[in-house]
């Protein structure tokens, strides 16, 4: 892992949530600490610290005396949550700084379209890339965390969905959309469309979840 000033259980915390996004360790199945502890290079308190974590925030279970284990995303889950994180993002994007969302356009396009020459799991980065640089002015850093939390549990659906280059391409889009609108100051039209682009698509889930 990289070494930064952050706290190192959040940068465990990051590492640990991509493995499971990848698919690295199998839903159902407890996760093996001192295992990910050496695979990491950590000793087991941070890990530990870190697993809790992402427990309280949805992504793991912890049964007491048995560890944690990696919860199954649901259909229903992802239908839930999905329309919270549009709701709290429209929130936030109304208290943004018009200025500074303007002159963010360039650089969310720039984003926009990295998202078409990468690789499923760049592409998912890439799109909480470009999701944060839209916010980046909101000053309500209470509502930024409520939003993150949100996203935390679906971001192993994030993965599965930019597998298609289809759907990748439609979320570069919807993410043009955005920025245009923008750029035209038209907030309300903003703010439409970043809640249709957090709308779940019912044939996207089923080919998600088969």
């Amino acid at each position: 892992m990289t070494i930064t000033r952050r706290p190192l259980r959040e940068q465990i915390r990051d590492e640990v949530l991509t493995r499971l996004v990848r698919g690295d360790h199998p839903v159902g199945e407890r996760i093996n600490e001192g295992e990910l502890a050496d695979e990491l290079g950590v000793s087991r308190t941070p890990l530990r610290e870190a697993l809790a974590g992402l427990a309280q925030e949805g992504v793991l279970e912890l049964r007491p005396n048995r560890g944690f284990w990696l919860l199954p995303l649901t259909v229903d889950e992802v239908k839930e949550t999905y329309p919270i994180i549009g709701a709290l993002e429209a929130f936030a994007l109304r208290q943004c700084d018009i200025q500074v969302l303007a002159e963010s356009v360039p650089r969310l396009n720039e984003l926009a379209q990295r998202m078409l020459d990468v690789d499923p799991l760049e592409a998912g980065r890439i799109d909480d890339q470009w999701h944060d640089e839209l916010l980046k002015s909101c000053p309500n850093k209470r509502l930024l965390q409520l939003i993150k939390a949100q996203k935390t549990v679906v971001h192993r659906y994030e993965f599965a969905y930019f597998t298609s280059r289809k759907r990748i391409m439609r979320a570069e889009t919807e993410h043009r959309l955005i920025a245009k609108a923008i750029l035209e100051r038209d907030m309300d039209r903003a703010a439409g469309e970043l809640v249709g682009n957090w709308t779940v698509d019912p044939g996207v889930l089923r080919e998600v979840f088969g």
